[in-house]
């Protein structure tokens, strides 16, 4: 293990070894690597995954692999392995939680994230660049939702076929919204700034955000991660911040699909209810729903990038 890492690095495997090679791959070649340390969790894949992650990653000292009995989800296997990991280290100056299906496409990522020192940040969102719109996920959600635009996320999570055809469309959204922005914006908007939520497949959490309680919220199986990220940040005084010139490679929905199932709607709705009664206080009028878990078996945790933006 390594002795006091300056970062420490959590991807979620599930039946999905090769994306945890390529993404294992890019990260050693990575400026600085040997200052970092990387745990990668198999959620209960049931298949080769973890013979063959383990003789991806045997050579490497600074990695881990923690194999689970049990199908936690996205931030459920993240947060249990960093628990594991805090039994006996302290925390890291950088926590970065993500999927397994990225790749560091910039060598000089951890040089640049080593090197900064922000007062007063909770969470850093990267550029994840993705491969199916080609641009920047980040900002997930630019300002603070309205009880408006909160009454619209659940009003598309009321019906299956109307948010099958949200995600359909969402890919040209995005990259409509992205050209807009970029024609109506005089300066390219390269430097750091405050939004209100992260994507949530690539998470940089500073040591800060643990120091002032903030933790790794797993209450909901899949989905909503960004929501949640903000509004715990939002509650303990702490900001987010996009910082384009950290750049990473999405290239998603690798265990999900890319087309919305029943299934993978259910987790959706079951996360952004959730999320609404978790932070009730924030929407008190919108925390309607039932306590609802999904079980553990039903769904991989790799992909978010397609969850409620």
């Amino acid at each position: 293990m390594t002795e006091h890492p300056k970062a420490l690095i959590i991807t979620v495997n599930f039946r999905q070894d090769e994306c945890t090679r390529r993404f294992l791959d890019s990260a050693r070649k990575l400026v600085g690597f040997p200052e970092c340390h990387v745990l990668i969790v198999d959620n209960k894949s049931d298949d080769d995954s973890v013979s063959s992650i383990r003789s991806a990653s045997g050579s490497l000292s600074n990695v881990e692999l923690f194999a689970s009995t049990q199908n936690g989800g996205y931030f459920g296997g993240a947060r249990w392995a960093l628990e594991r990991y805090l039994e006996d280290q302290p925390v890291p100056e950088w926590v970065i939680v993500c999927n397994n299906d990225i790749v560091f496409s910039d060598p000089e990522f951890l040089s640049w994230l080593l090197a900064r020192n922000w007062e007063g940040v909770g969470v850093v969102a990267p550029s994840v660049v993705s491969a199916l719109t080609r641009h920047d996920e980040n900002p997930s959600i630019r300002n603070r939702p309205s009880r408006l635009r909160m009454w619209r996320y659940r009003l598309w999570l009321s019906n299956y076929y109307g948010m099958w055809f949200k995600q359909w469309l969402s890919p040209w959204v995005r990259r409509t919204r992205h050209d807009l922005r970029t024609w109506t914006t005089a300066s390219g908007g390269s430097g750091p700034s405050g939004i209100y939520a992260p994507s949530g497949a690539f998470l940089i959490f500073t040591r800060k955000f643990f120091d002032a309680g903030g933790f790794i919220d797993d209450g909901a199986f899949l989905y909503a991660e960004e929501f949640r990220v903000a509004e715990m940040c939002r509650q303990l005084g702490l900001s987010v911040i996009h910082d384009p010139k950290l750049r990473v490679w999405h290239e998603g929905s690798q265990s999900t699909g890319r087309m919305l199932t029943r299934m993978v709607f259910r987790h959706q709705k079951a996360g952004f209810d959730y999320a609404l009664r978790r932070y009730r206080t924030s929407y008190p009028e919108l925390a309607t729903a039932k306590p609802h878990r999904a079980p553990v078996h039903e769904i991989t945790p790799n992909a978010v990038g397609d969850s409620v933006r």
